[in-house]
């Protein structure tokens, strides 16, 4: 019983796979066979041009990203020199900073890929015939950015903190003389 039905399926699926295959080469006959060409570099889709095209939210959410970017390394840029002066409110205050763009940096490029996606497929549902790929790939990419500033932004702040956590650890380190706690006062 079980090799009729597996002759069966086998029959089913070359059957499928022939017809497949005698349409694909009746598409092929009937028409010219298409190349592919490049296209000319006025009209090819660049990083600027994927930020230019976004839609007003995702270009709002993109600058953000690009903006804690900068702003994490300015702010560990400034906290270098507290290292040594021993503040360590100011310290505390931008390691703080540094956390909230370390966790907000990749939730924020995956809501501003997640609303381009959305749009994408709710104008690919509304619209006959299916687009090309062609037609998706500068959504694909805009959501691509959106991810990759997320990412950008977050790894940068997690950097920047790593690296001042670890100057803080090294200058506490000086202080005290061979690990040694040092003797509370009275």
């Amino acid at each position: 019983m079980g090799g009729i039905v597996r002759g069966a399926g086998l029959g089913i699926g070359a059957a499928m796979l022939g017809a497949a295959a005698r349409s694909a080469d009746a598409v092929v006959a009937s028409g010219p066979a298409v190349g592919y060409q490049v296209v000319p570099a006025e009209a090819r889709l660049t990083l600027v041009g994927v930020l230019a095209n976004a839609t007003p939210t995702v270009q709002i959410l993109m600058v953000v990203l690009i903006a804690a970017t900068l702003i994490a390394v300015v702010i560990w840029a400034a906290s270098l020199p507290k290292v040594g002066q021993g503040d360590a409110k100011g310290l505390a205050g931008a390691l703080g900073r540094l956390r909230i763009v370390r966790s907000s940096g990749a939730l924020l490029g995956l809501l501003a890929a997640s609303i381009t996606l959305l749009s994408g497929f709710i104008g690919m549902a509304n619209v006959r015939p299916t687009p090309t790929l062609a037609v998706l790939a500068p959504g694909w990419a805009e959501a691509a950015l959106a991810v990759m500033l997320g990412l950008l932004a977050s790894s940068v702040a997690v950097i920047c903190e790593r690296h001042l956590e670890g100057r803080i650890r090294r200058a506490a380190a000086l202080a005290r003389p061979c690990g040694f706690p040092r003797p509370r006062a009275r």
